[in-house]
């Protein structure tokens, strides 16, 4: 069962609980079906790191240990 955690005009995120997945939704009440997104638990934690990662990246952050993943 789908349950809204965030609604905003342009998107809107739901959980599943039991099914431990996300559904991302944008382009508002109206939108298509190619507008929306589902990730599972692992794809969600996967994103998030992506995110952060992005963000430290802005913000000129320096890691106190290197990560595989982004050392060129």
């Amino acid at each position: 069962m789908w349950e809204s955690v965030l609604k905003q005009e342009q998107l809107e995120i739901q959980v599943n609980p039991e099914r431990k997945s996300i559904r991302f939704q944008l382009g508002g009440a109206a939108a298509e079906e190619d507008s929306v997104v589902i990730l599972t638990q692992s794809e969600m934690f996967e994103l998030m790191h992506t995110f952060l990662s992005i963000n430290r990246t802005f913000n000129k952050e320096t890691m106190y240990f290197e990560d595989p993943s982004i050392a060129g």
